[in-house]
């Protein structure tokens, strides 16, 4: 029996079994796979954390907030959801191929004859005529070879490779607005660190300023005291230009104007994020709506392979007509002015005369064949690399993360000991003009590597094809 992926089994259960349908059956390609996820540090757990909903990953309440938010408001999903329609219908219209067409119609002609001489038994030398018409007419392809069948398992193979296409924008939307979310918090951490750097540092020069007008300071001191606030000064309108592109960013992806984001704060006194288990490699090939969305084109190029193929082969038409038609509309409906017609039309030299033509069609489909092949192998490698660089990424950053708390740590103390060495003398001001300099860029540092932890959490939950589970979690 022919093994199926589970989208083919999808299009297989929608079209008929009867009759034959040549051409290949869609068998799932060989693609690239490991056994393991390079960079995964937890044991190969039974089961992904992309296999639970968003709300039981993301549990800030503001977070869960601005997610339910962009699912309903989003213009992106918007597009998708109607492109899905478009898609369904379109299907509907290759599977209405393999019914009957039937056509209906009614009508009166006028017909002038124009002739030099007299018409036999009249006195109209140019006499005119008014024909009245009812009817329908029958016309059905038997499908003898499944070219139609064929098409119209293309035509849905499309239909859900656009259904993949709303599953993924569902899927990015959830772990963009989670990912400049983050991007938020950890600008606000950084936003936080310059001010607090700018107050303190402003008390300094504003000290140094006094000791100088006491005249038991002196202006090189009090100058290295204000180009330190200057810096720090200068790095708030640099992060708040950030913060309003980011909340710009991410009011678009909620659909709606332009304005502040209502967040949670303090950051830096969140958990850091655990590892996180990624599953098996093999789960990309059904949780992934780029991979599913490849796939489904693949059945597709499959199929129009098969239709090719069999349109090389003599099709069979069958014709039914029938209907009244008289020059005298109270005789329309009489026995004389009954009509009818029968036929069958088999093509069968079109294939003869346009074999060259067909076999180049077959051809190129199977070229097309080949290329989808290509394409979903690549996917899925694709697929591959990004949860492993994601994988490495939050292992390295949870290292990163625990240096530079020891570096902060040991740079503030740096700052305290400095000045506690120049009230008493000891130092001069430049070591605390350096020990300031040295803190900040830490401290900044350490900000950005926090909320980068948060956003490639989010980041992997994409990358796996977590959040297509859209339904909201029932409210208490």
């Amino acid at each position: 029996m022919t093994r199926l992926a589970p989208c083919a089994m999808a299009i297989a259960m929608a079209i008929e079994l009867g009759g034959c349908a040549l051409g290949p059956d869609y068998v799932r390609p060989a693609a690239p796979m490991s056994e393991a996820f390079r960079g995964e540090t937890l044991p190969q757990p039974a089961s992904s954390f992309a296999d639970l909903p968003w709300w039981e990953i993301f549990e800030d309440p503001a977070l869960v907030a601005l997610l339910r938010e962009g699912l309903k408001g989003s213009y992106s999903l918007e597009e998708a959801v109607a492109r899905v329609e478009q898609a369904r219908e379109s299907a509907g219209i290759a599977s209405s191929a393999l019914w009957p067409t039937v056509n209906a119609q009614a009508g009166v002609a006028y017909q002038q004859i124009f002739s030099p001489f007299p018409v036999s038994g009249g006195t109209k030398q140019n006499p005119n005529f008014a024909t009245y018409q009812l009817g329908a007419a029958i016309s059905w392809e038997a499908d003898l070879w499944g070219r139609l069948r064929r098409l119209k398992e293309s035509a849905l193979a499309d239909y859900l490779a656009v259904e993949e296409v709303q599953r993924g924008v569902v899927v990015s939307l959830v772990g963009d607005i989670a990912q400049a979310y983050f991007n938020l918090l950890a600008l606000d951490l950084q936003l936080e660190v310059a001010r607090r750097t700018e107050k303190a540092r402003a008390q300094t020069a504003t000290l140094f300023r006094e000791l100088e007008e006491g005249g038991t300071g002196n202006r090189l001191q009090t100058a290295s005291a204000e180009a330190n606030q200057a810096g720090a000064a200068a790095a708030i309108p640099a992060i708040e230009r950030q913060i309003a592109a980011v909340e710009n960013q991410l009011s678009v992806l909620l659909g709606r104007v332009p304005g502040p984001i209502a967040r949670s704060s303090e950051l830096l006194h969140r958990p850091a994020p655990p590892p996180r288990p990624a599953g098996l490699p093999g789960e990309l090939l059904e949780r992934r709506p780029d991979v599913r969305q490849a796939e489904a084109r693949l059945v597709s190029a499959n199929a129009q392979v098969g239709a090719a193929y069999a349109a090389r082969l003599p099709q069979l038409t069958l014709n039914l007509s029938g209907g009244f038609e008289s020059t005298a509309l109270g005789d329309l409906f009489t026995a004389g002015a009954a009509t009818y017609a029968a036929g069958v039309l088999g093509g069968f030299l079109a294939p003869i005369f346009n074999g060259r033509q067909l076999t180049y069609r077959y051809r190129a489909q199977q070229a097309n064949w080949r290329a989808a092949v290509a394409l979903y192998r690549g996917t899925v490698l694709n697929a591959l690399s990004e949860v492993s660089s994601l994988l490495v990424a939050g292992e390295k950053l949870r290292q990163s993360r625990t240096e530079l708390e020891k570096l902060v740590a040991a740079r503030a103390e740096t700052v305290t000991l400095s000045h506690d060495r120049f009230a008493n003398g000891v130092a001069s001001y430049l070591e605390v003009v350096q020990a300031e300099q040295d803190l900040f860029p830490a401290q900044l540092q350490l900000a950005e590597t926090i909320g980068a932890q948060f956003v490639v959490e989010a980041q992997l939950y994409r990358a796996l094809g977590g959040g297509w589970r859209t339904v909201a979690r029932p409210q208490k």
